[in-house]
């Protein structure tokens, strides 16, 4: 039992110095956005991951690999945006994910907190009330 006592706070020690290295790396490459010329997908994702550390998601969420999600052309101004997503960490849950929405021409964030398809209408009412 007492090696229980031991293993379990050294474990999370390491899991929590890894989300630290994690976050650091993303924060490092943030300042090689370039807002000036319309967004790239890969300036996105580092824009979405930056957003999901300053939530507080980051141990949540798999902020090493954000993924542009699918289905997503119905939606209105969809050309102007840049739809991310970060699945949940571990096997045990797939019903969230962290959504981040950007427009495509300033970096702006137009949407960013846990989506799930059943609330679609949320994220279709972020993006008209968009101007």
């Amino acid at each position: 039992m007492k090696r229980f006592f031991v293993i379990i706070p050294l474990f999370l020690a390491g899991c929590a110095s890894a989300l630290v290295a994690e976050s650091k790396a993303v924060l490092e490459r943030y300042p090689t956005v370039v807002f000036d010329d319309g967004i790239a997908l890969e300036e996105s994702r580092l824009i979405a991951q930056r957003e999901l550390i300053r939530q507080d998601e980051a141990a949540r969420y798999d902020l090493l690999n954000p993924q542009v999600a699918a289905g997503m052309a119905d939606l209105p101004r969809y050309a102007e945006h840049w739809f991310i997503l970060f699945n949940e960490r571990g096997a045990w849950t797939r019903q969230y994910v962290f959504m981040v929405v950007i427009n495509k021409k300033n970096g702006r964030i137009t949407f960013a907190r846990d989506y799930t398809e059943d609330k679609r209408w949320i994220l279709e009412a972020e993006l008209l009330r968009q101007r």
